[in-house]
C-alpha cells in the first residue's frame, strides 16, 4: 500500500497537539522564531526533548548553529502568534513582546504557559525533516490558562471532563443472582 502526503496529515491530524514557538539566538543578526508542534519529551534522566523541522525551513541554518534554543508554550489565547510564526516571511519581533533568558540569551514570548530552555544535542536525518535533540537546562511556568492546540488544522482549546476514578466505582449487588 502506498501513503500519499494528503492521507499521512489528514490522519495525523487527528491526533491533537500543542503550540509551541521555538527560537535561536543568531550571532550578528536577528533572533528567529518558528510554530512548532511536532515536539516530545525523549528522557527524564536526563531531561531531553526533540522537535523535528524541514529541511528547506529558512531558520535551519540558525537551528544548527545556535548552541542553545528556547520553547515557548503559547495559551489558547496566543493563535495569531502562532500564525504569524507559521509564515514562510519571518514575523516581526517588534509586534512580538518578549525578553531574554539570561543564561542563553534564547528570546522568550511573554504571557505564554511556560518555557523549556536547551542546549542543542544531536541532529539526527528524519528524511525531509531534521530531528533535533535539546537537552534542557532551564524551566518555568508561568501561567494556568489553558494551551493553544491544533486538530484538522484547527486551533482548539481543552476542556477538562470529569471521569470517576475506578476505586471510586460503586457497584450495586443484586439479589437476582
Amino acid at each position: 500500500m502506498t501513503v500519499t502526503e494528503d492521507q499521512f496529515r489528514k490522519t495525523l491530524g487527528l491526533f491533537p497537539t500543542g503550540v509551541t514557538i521555538i527560537t535561536a539566538p543568531q550571532k550578528g543578526g536577528q533572533d528567529i522564531g518558528i510554530t512548532i508542534s511536532s515536539l516530545t519529551s525523549v528522557s527524564l534522566s536526563p531531561p531531553q526533548i526533540l522537535f523535528c523541522l524541514s529541511k528547506h525551513s529558512k531558520t535551519m541554518p540558525v537551528f544548527k548553529a545556535s548552541p542553545y534554543f528556547a520553547i515557548n508554550i503559547l495559551s489558547e489565547s496566543q493563535s495569531h502568534l502562532s500564525d504569524g510564526f507559521a509564515r514562510h516571511v519571518p514575523m516581526e519581533w517588534e509586534k512580538v513582546d518578549t525578553y531574554r533568558h539570561s543564561a542563553t540569551g534564547c528570546l522568550l514570548i511573554k504571557d505564554t504557559l511556560g518555557y523549556i530552555i536547551c542546549e542543542k544535542g544531536a541532529i539526527y536525518d528524519g528524511e525531509d525533516h531534521e530531528i533535533i535533540i535539546g537537552k534542557v537546562l532551564d524551566l518555568e511556568v508561568i501561567s494556568s490558562a489553558s494551551p493553544l492546540v491544533r486538530q484538522k488544522g484547527q486551533y482548539l482549546t481543552t476542556q477538562s471532563i470529569h471521569i470517576e476514578p475506578a476505586y471510586e466505582l460503586t457497584y450495586r449487588k443484586s439479589s437476582s443472582f
